[in-house]
């Protein structure tokens, strides 16, 4: 052994150096756009629930005979939807001295963020709850998607399935695993069917993930909140944005308490919201099979 003063040995000064710790990398977030493409309404201060209507349509106008009185008077009905926000949030404690030794000098901020991220996913993930609810759906657990669903679901939202809310007005949204998109894809840049390549195809496989790509007028989006069961199939959903809702009772509130007998700052971020199904007609869950291709 080498002598003189060393640091890598048991008899050592390692125990009196400094430590510095790198700056901490955050896990990084799925994609949570579920929330963006549906309804969203602020229900106004001193208000309890949201009672969101829509009225059904009234029965075709009547030929008239000239000089013959029009007696029959039409009934306004409406489909009523009550949502009534219930609060959510998260809180991370950050110990002072933590926040003095740690070598990643944003560590509040980085905790800020992931906080945020917390409750954003909890939103995201209330949304794709309501997927499952569609009474239609395709192509079923086990069946990988294709063109022919997609195709089938845009036409069955545009057709007049409920005289309560009629058709389904474009533009439409998809919200997916990434493994049932993974399928689409497959499906159309397969060029078997067609026994050569195509314009269109080449373009697919060339630019598609901008997260701006649309499929017969849907613009599909990656949600990256939903999850495989154990059978791997996963339920995403095509659907109008009226489809469903979101209530909003306030802005995102953060918070920030000193404790100081714990020495600690405890941070905070709180919101109200409830979601739910206004037109059952206008969307479609995509339940199919989502096993991973690799």
């Amino acid at each position: 052994m080498a002598t003189g003063i060393s640091i890598s040995g048991t008899s050592n000064l390692s125990s009196g150096q400094k430590i510095l710790v790198a700056n901490a990398k955050m896990a990084f977030e799925p994609a949570a756009p579920d929330p963006d493409l549906i309804d969203s309404v602020r229900i106004p201060n001193g208000h309890k629930q949201w009672d969101v209507l829509t009225y059904a349509r009234l029965s075709d106008a009547a030929s008239l005979t000239e000089g013959v009185d029009l007696t029959s008077s039409q009934q306004l009905v409406a489909a009523s939807l009550s949502v009534t926000p219930a609060e959510v949030g998260i809180i991370a404690t950050l110990s002072k001295r933590l926040m003095r030794r740690q070598g990643d000098a944003d560590v509040v901020g980085s905790a800020g963020t992931m906080i945020a991220n917390s409750l954003r996913r909890k939103q995201a993930k209330d949304v794709i709850s309501l997927y499952d609810g569609f009474s239609k759906s395709t192509p079923g657990a086990g069946s990988a998607i294709d063109i022919t669903h997609f195709r089938g679901a845009t036409a069955y939202l545009m057709t007049d399935n409920s005289s309560a809310y009629g058709p389904a007005q474009p533009p439409f949204h998809a919200a997916l695993h990434i493994e049932q998109i993974s399928d689409i894809i497959l499906d159309i840049t397969d060029t078997a069917p067609r026994g050569t390549t195509s314009g269109i195809t080449d373009e697919l496989i060339s630019r598609w993930w901008k997260t701006s790509d649309r499929l017969y007028g849907v613009q599909v989006y990656h949600s990256g909140n939903i999850e495989a069961d154990g059978s791997d199939d996963a339920k995403g959903a095509i659907f109008a944005k009226e489809a469903l809702v979101m209530v909003m009772a306030n802005d995102a509130e953060s918070t920030e308490e000193d404790d100081n007998s714990l020495r600690a700052v405890e941070y905070g971020i709180f919101q109200e919201w409830a979601t739910g199904e206004r037109a059952d007609v206008h969307g479609v869950e995509i339940y199919s099979d989502a096993a991973a291709t690799i």
